[in-house]
């Protein structure tokens, strides 16, 4: 059996890996378009993207896994994001806020491959705070949408619940350490 999902996970690499990418950018939700920059080494470039999936809203991109968003190693080795493009468009819809907020988290793992969801999380709630896109009604939005979340993988706490909560939390460590410094 673990040489079966090894054998999946290997096929789901593969085929991530051959999908075209560009270099395209990402439009918010008030149509500004943004890239991801990611520096390693002294060397900066833009995180590639690639949009998969154009079926209808119950037809999710197998290679996402039933993510919205991952970042992946492009061949070069650079991160590239995969969005799923049947996702965006319904949360375009239905909460434009969630898109940016999951762009900004996959940047965050682009520009950092050791951050875990939660830093993610909390990195894309500072970028966009900083921006001035958390206004009230956003961050309750962005809260109800994280906690109607109910089973969430244990590297996201669980639950949409907890995600938020810890999200939130080091929101707040982050800015008392800023305050310190």
């Amino acid at each position: 059996m673990r040489s079966i999902v090894l054998l999946a996970q290997a096929g789901l690499l593969a085929c991530l890996l051959a999908a075209p990418v560009t270099s395209r950018a990402f439009e918010r939700s008030d149509g500004v378009t943004v890239q991801c920059e990611v520096t390693r080494d002294g060397e900066s470039r833009v995180a590639g993207e690639v949009w998969l999936g154009h079926g209808d809203l119950g037809d999710r991109h197998p290679e996402l896994g039933g993510a919205a968003a991952v970042v992946r190693p492009g061949a070069d080795g650079w991160p590239v994001i995969f969005f799923d493009s049947v996702v965006f468009r319904a949360m375009l819809a239905r909460d434009p806020h969630m898109s940016d907020f999951i762009f900004y988290h996959e940047c965050a793992h682009a520009q950092d491959v050791q951050r875990d969801e939660i830093e993610a999380n909390c990195e894309a709630y500072l970028t966009l705070d900083a921006l001035g896109f958390l206004t009230p009604e956003r961050l309750d939005a962005l809260a109800i949408t994280h906690r109607k979340m109910l089973r969430l993988p244990s590297r996201y706490g669980g639950s949409g619940e907890v995600f938020w909560d810890r999200t939130l939390a080091c929101v707040k460590q982050r800015r008392d350490a800023a305050v310190l410094n």
